[in-house]
């Protein structure tokens, strides 16, 4: 009896700590400190929390105070591409945020591919203007990934200044595993005692 009082204990612990043990977003910034453009090694590294991201581009990888781009203007145009892998495993891309050359941009600017698969409904959220500069908040609908490439459509350039994502936690899923393990093996001893 205290056998089938602990196991069940023990689930309802687990199973709580797993509720509790929420994925948080991280923001990855890919703006200069400092004023100009830079050029940047390939792949540009950044790591936060235990998560990290390669940037990568199919030319020279440059960033500026309003984001990162590729060639020597540092923004993403018409048939350049930029790349984000992270690593140890896929995230799922939350928001972002991009720094526009023209007053405003659209979805026909660009491509965005998930593992080289098209991504729909990327929507706009806000746009908003700073000392000239046009900037807009993306809704990337929460696609999960490893690697996400935006593709430039057309001379509206743009950068991509910050990119928000979320790692789900192998902790919550394997806490989650063993609450209902031992559920299921308190209520088979259950049922075989009756």
């Amino acid at each position: 009896m205290k056998l089938k009082m602990l196991i069940a204990a023990s689930a309802v612990g687990l199973m709580s700590l797993a509720q509790t043990a929420v994925a948080t977003p991280i923001t990855f910034s890919f703006e200069s400190a400092t004023p100009g453009i830079h050029s940047v090694a390939s792949p540009y590294t950044q790591t936060i929390n235990g998560v990290t991201v390669d940037a990568t581009a199919n030319g020279d990888l440059y960033n500026t105070r309003q984001g990162m781009g590729v060639g020597a203007d540092a923004f993403i145009s018409t048939d350049e591409e930029l790349s984000f892998t992270f690593a140890p495993s896929a995230v799922h891309l939350l928001s972002g945020v991009v720094f526009e050359s023209a007053a405003s941009i659209s979805g026909a600017d660009f491509d965005l591919y998930g593992d080289g698969t098209l991504l729909s409904s990327v929507s706009i959220l806000n746009t908003w203007t700073t000392g000239g500069s046009y900037f807009t908040s993306l809704d990337f609908g929460n696609w999960a990934a490893t690697v996400f490439t935006f593709a430039g459509l057309s001379d509206n350039g743009f950068r991509v200044k910050r990119l928000t994502v979320d790692v789900p936690e192998p902790s919550v899923i394997a806490l989650l595993g063993t609450g209902l393990l031992l559920m299921g093996i308190s209520s088979r001893r259950r049922r075989k005692l009756q």
